[in-house]
């Protein structure tokens, strides 16, 4: 019989493994530190006296990426939803039908009435499906870049009267590009994660009469919204990121412009500095607060992988 390790024996190379990465990583900081502060030395009383102007600023890049980010999980979870839906041929239905209405007693009339909503239902199941598609190849395949510059475009051009203040006009391009963007992308997460979850339990659910809407309900979010947890938050984290690029537009409050006007001033790398902590701080500590949701209402079994200390914690006691 094989002896197994010690758990802490076990453990101890994932610890040297994990300080080693530490290690090279801060030596990395460090280099970079050296190459572009060198002799100069990083003013610390300037980050002290004015981080807070770009923790203010910071806060209107989490405020676009938040609303854009929860229309944009609605406008994505029904196309998600809709790419789901497989209609049948059309020669499948009338085949079928055909089949059916000998054996009928109806009129022909009325036969043939039927066949026609029942083909034009499925022309339009298939309509919607394919209009989804295109909008997410279509935002999948362009730069967000190019979104905003189009979203604001149309803003300027087709309703020149409804903004008077250029600044409104930013804003609110960069929040529908970042919308659109967004959907585009949760509607690809929420189609895998509809997906995922088999289709024997759909058919089980309708057996014991639930109906469509109420197998979404019961049976499918429940366990599709735990596995799309992740997408979701790496989706929101990277949106976050890109909401930097609508200081192109001219949004003057937000933390990309600010931090480029102060950057004339002097101050670059100080002013470098406290943006990249700040993004740091944000990303890393929202990355974690999820990771311990994901750990602690994930399903056995159903697409995430066991932990370490999960399969410690499952492993008989060993005999001495």
């Amino acid at each position: 019989m094989t002896k197994r390790l010690p758990w802490n024996r076990e453990n101890r190379w994932r610890w040297i493994d994990t300080l080693l990465a530490a290690i090279v990583v801060i030596g990395a900081l460090l280099y970079v530190y050296e190459l572009m502060v060198g002799s100069r030395g990083l003013q610390v009383d300037y980050i002290a006296a004015n981080y807070g102007q770009y923790l203010r600023a910071v806060t209107v890049n989490l405020y676009m990426t938040t609303v854009a980010f929860v229309v944009g999980m609605t406008v994505g979870f029904f196309l998600g939803w809709l790419r789901t839906i497989r209609s049948v041929p059309v020669k499948k239905v009338i085949r079928d039908y055909t089949a059916l209405a000998d054996a009928s007693s109806r009129s022909p009339f009325v036969r043939s009435g039927m066949l026609a909503l029942t083909v034009a239902w499925t022309g339009v199941k298939y309509l919607v499906r394919r209009i989804g598609d295109a909008y997410v190849e279509i935002i999948r395949g362009t730069p967000l870049f190019v979104q905003i510059l189009f979203a604001w475009s149309i803003l300027v051009v087709n309703f020149p009267g409804l903004f008077t203040n250029p600044s409104s006009v930013a804003f609110t391009a960069g929040l529908v590009a970042l919308t659109a963007n967004t959907a585009g992308y949760q509607a690809e997460i929420f189609r895998a994660g509809l997906q995922t979850v088999h289709s024997g339990q759909v058919e089980a659910a309708r057996a014991l009469g639930f109906s469509r809407l109420g197998a979404m309900r019961h049976v499918i979010l429940p366990q599709a919204l735990r596995l799309i947890v992740p997408p979701l938050t790496n989706e929101y984290i990277g949106l976050f990121k890109a909401s930097t690029l609508v200081f192109i537009l001219g949004v003057q409050t937000e933390i990309t412009f600010v931090a480029n006007k102060n950057a004339f001033a002097g101050h670059v790398f100080e002013i470098f500095a406290i943006v990249t902590g700040i993004f740091l701080l944000i990303t890393v500590v929202l990355a974690k607060v999820v990771q311990a949701l994901e750990s602690r209402f994930r399903i056995p079994g159903l697409g995430i992988q066991q932990t370490r200390s999960e399969r410690h914690r499952a492993r008989p006691a060993e005999v001495p």
